[in-house]
């Protein structure tokens, strides 16, 4: 007996030590990954963009590729080797004939620098319209950024008017249990309380949704833990003067991919000029005629007629440069007109802006009043929900206003290639 219980112990100890020590695995290895924390604010986007963004490294990609596309077709063809064999036999007598030889394409130089000039034209053609996107993809990124934080500071905004409803919530059950009240007020603020807390899951999942969609953007992963960091309710866009926006439009990548673009428009009518004089083809090489004849060969291939006027490929080179320039010249007429129109926007929605009222950027002295004036009876419960009801409606419309003004912002950053909205 005495044995049996020793054994029994020492199982159990064993067991003890095997089960603290799968705790112990489980702990090590099946914990929760720890969450990176990365701190984002408006002036560190692109070099988050570049460091993580699967879309930002398409550009690179396919700049990539049609660059080199470019230089495929400026590279010099190889000279080919060439074997033939040419064998006879009528029973009692054979004969044969054969040949190796080089063949080689043979252009002028003259061609060879056109083709070279276009090709450097239009790797900076592809340069500028890739310069042109990337400034296009940060500036509604950084959009995405701000509607964020704007809807992240409308959920708390709500929630802080939503607080003032519990407490008068309190009081009036309290009053109504006194007799003070009727059981009228507190189904107001009941409907009161269900309709700020809807407006606060909606603009939630809003601001959720947003974040999700700029999460895949950006490239973040899942255990990738962001830290939104701004503020975005005053007018934070600086703007230079006209002139020197201008400059800015005339500086952008968009406008020098359309100037480049009727540049090496031009070049393609020097590529079809030089194709009057054809290409031809030298070749040389061994060749032996059955054993004892042997020795070397020469050829040349040209084209009949040599020279040709190639003036159909010479008027369609024209066609193009005209499409090019037409294609500049709107450009830059619809760009000036979009930009005129977004600076008369900015300057309404910064009227608008500058309207609000002035004791809301600082409410709670105003929403404390609004208590105190209710419980001290001068305020009925229908007027102070309502007044609530209209604070949340003028800073939906407020948040709304702020979303257009950096919408424009944006927009004009998108056009500019530069940045105008400040980080506070």
């Amino acid at each position: 007996m005495y044995y049996m219980d020793f054994k029994f112990d020492r199982l159990c100890f064993s067991r003890s030590i095997c089960f603290s020590i799968s705790i112990l695995i489980s702990l090590v290895f099946l914990s929760p990954i720890k969450a990176q924390v990365i701190e984002i604010e408006i002036g560190n986007i692109k070099e988050l963009s570049e460091e993580y963004s699967l879309q930002w490294q398409q550009f690179e990609n396919r700049f990539n590729y049609m660059s080199y596309g470019e230089r495929a077709q400026v590279t010099p063809l190889n000279p080919s080797i060439s074997y033939d064999l040419e064998f006879l036999d009528n029973g009692s007598q054979s004969e044969y004939e054969q040949y190796l030889y080089l063949q080689k394409e043979i252009r002028t130089p003259g061609h060879f620098r056109n083709l070279r000039e276009r090709r450097d034209a239009r790797i900076r053609l592809f340069d500028y319209q890739a310069d042109g996107d990337r400034h296009e993809w940060l500036a509604a990124t950084r959009l995405g950024f701000i509607r964020i934080l704007l809807a992240q500071r409308e959920v708390e905004i709500l929630e802080n008017l939503k607080s003032r409803i519990s407490r008068i919530s309190d009081a009036s059950l309290r009053r109504a249990e006194a007799g003070e009240v009727s059981l009228l007020d507190d189904q107001l603020i009941q409907m009161s309380n269900y309709q700020l807390q809807a407006r606060i899951e909606e603009r939630r999942i809003e601001a959720d949704r947003l974040a999700m969609l700029w999460r895949n953007r950006m490239g973040f992963d899942e255990h990738a833990e962001l830290y939104f960091k701004g503020e975005f309710e005053s007018l934070n866009v600086v703007l230079p003067d006209n002139s020197e926006l201008f400059q800015f439009l005339d500086r952008s990548p968009q406008s020098l991919a359309l100037q480049q673009a009727v540049d090496a428009a031009i070049l393609e009518e020097s590529i079809a000029r030089s194709n009057r004089i054809p290409s031809f083809d030298l070749s040389a090489g061994y060749k032996q005629l059955n054993p004892n004849w042997r020795g070397f060969l020469f050829g040349i291939s040209i084209p009949l007629p040599i020279l040709s006027s190639n003036s159909e490929s010479i008027s369609q080179a024209r066609a193009l440069q005209g499409i090019e320039q037409a294609n500049l010249d709107y450009a830059q007429s619809k760009r000036n007109q979009i930009t005129f129109q977004l600076l008369g926007e900015l300057d309404s929605y910064e009227y608008r802006l500058n309207q609000f009222p002035e004791y809301l950027n600082n409410k709670d002295p105003f929403l404390n009043r609004l208590l105190i004036s209710y419980e001290e009876g001068t305020l009925s419960v229908s007027d102070f929900l309502n007044t609530l009801n209209l604070i949340a409606d003028t800073f939906q419309t407020r948040f709304n206003q702020l979303t257009n003004y950096y919408g424009i912002a944006t927009e004009l950053e998108a056009l500019t290639g530069q940045e105008f909205i400040i980080q506070n």
